[in-house]
């Protein structure tokens, strides 16, 4: 289904549509009702920290972090699957360290609580446990690929790029 497939991507757009909200909102009852909303501004830090996590999440899910591409197609095709090897290694690395350290963090701050929202600070760090194993899924999908020779991306090609054809 289309929506499951892209939950993720679904959630990120609608963290970004509500900030633009809520943020809208703040101004025009600030500088037009001359009403200060305090609670927007945590509400929006908050969305903006899980969009961060969440939108970390689908690039590693569409394997389209920053990358190369240039110093890619230079290297042997031997060699290329090794490098490719590296960095989903190296992405599963990262976020086992999310997992750990953002479990960890979540524990120490679930007590507190914040100014305005008086929600447990554990909810804000939250994320970066929860986005790690989902980056950690992914990125496992991508090694299995990686190791059975078969290219990655959306459309087949290296980096989810679509192959020119040969003249």
């Amino acid at each position: 289904m289309w929506v499951g497939a892209n939950a993720l991507e679904i959630a990120t757009a609608a963290m970004l549509v509500a900030i633009c909200v809520i943020v809208f909102v703040n101004v025009f009852f600030r500088y037009f009702l001359h009403i200060g909303l305090g609670w927007t501004e945590e509400l929006a830090r908050y969305l903006q920290v899980w969009m961060t996590f969440l939108g970390a999440t689908v690039a590693v899910k569409r394997w389209a972090h920053f990358q190369l591409t240039i110093v890619d197609q230079l290297i042997p095709s031997a060699v290329r699957r090794f490098t490719r090897l590296f960095a989903i290694l190296v992405v599963m690395t990262l976020a086992a360290i999310m997992i750990k350290h953002g479990i960890d963090i979540t524990r120490i701050t679930w007590n507190q609580t914040s100014p305005v929202l008086q929600w447990p600070i554990g909810y804000l760090y939250l994320m970066a446990p929860v986005c790690g194993v989902l980056m950690e899924l992914f990125a496992l999908q991508h090694l299995v690929r990686a190791l059975r020779g078969e290219p990655d991306g959306p459309s087949g090609g290296a980096h989810g790029t679509v192959p020119v054809a040969a003249e």
